[in-house]
């Protein structure tokens, strides 16, 4: 589970996008893997058809597979927090928390064994939020993720990617506190004893 942290417009969404297959690189390649099955969140939200009710941006019918595993739509909503009355309402009517759920309960819902979040924890409350650690904790697989939530990144990520000024990339071991230690302890100068 890998965090993606640094300054507005260092490159992160940009790298995401590169990987995923969005956008083209401008030079060199981008080599994926044959067998990748790539789930995508993406913090723009032009994915939901405004017209279709929750449900229906979930399954075309009244049951998801999940984890291979079929559930009933409305029930597997419940887990997202959306009662039956939001779950058969129109998505033009949602709120942009309850739009960032909608969002998660389609790609949770989707066979992938490559999540890439951009900015998941916008406009989410704490049991969502906590509902969204679980999630990535518990999926088997590759997760990509930037996210400007300190904290969040020290609950879920297992290695960061810190974009820092001239183009400079850093990866360390853990979440966010890690990399700042691990920055710490790298740029400590030595003690004049140390010969």
């Amino acid at each position: 589970r890998v965090g993606f942290i640094g300054a507005n417009g260092s490159g992160k969404t940009t790298l995401l996008r590169l990987l995923v297959g969005e956008l083209e690189p401008d030079s060199g390649d981008v080599n994926r893997g044959t067998r990748l099955q790539v789930a995508y969140f993406d913090q723009q939200r032009d994915q939901l058809d405004p017209e279709r009710t929750v449900a229906e941006s979930v399954a075309d019918s009244d049951t998801v597979l999940v984890n291979g595993e079929p559930r009933h739509v409305l029930g597997y909503l419940a887990d997202f927090l959306f009662p039956r009355e939001r779950a058969i309402s129109p998505v033009k009517s949602l709120s942009g928390g309850e739009l960032n759920r909608l969002l998660l309960a389609r790609l949770f819902a989707k066979p992938a064994n490559v999540l890439v979040m951009d900015e998941p924890t916008n406009d989410l409350d704490i049991e969502t939020l906590e509902l969204l650690e679980e999630l990535i904790d518990g999926f088997d697989g590759t997760v990509l993720l930037v996210t400007h939530d300190r904290v969040f990144l020290d609950n879920v990520a297992t290695s960061t990617l810190a974009f820092e000024a001239g183009g400079r990339v850093v990866e360390s071991v853990g979440g966010y506190e890690d990399y700042l230690r691990q920055q710490a302890t790298a740029t400590r100068q030595p003690d004049a004893g140390d010969g």
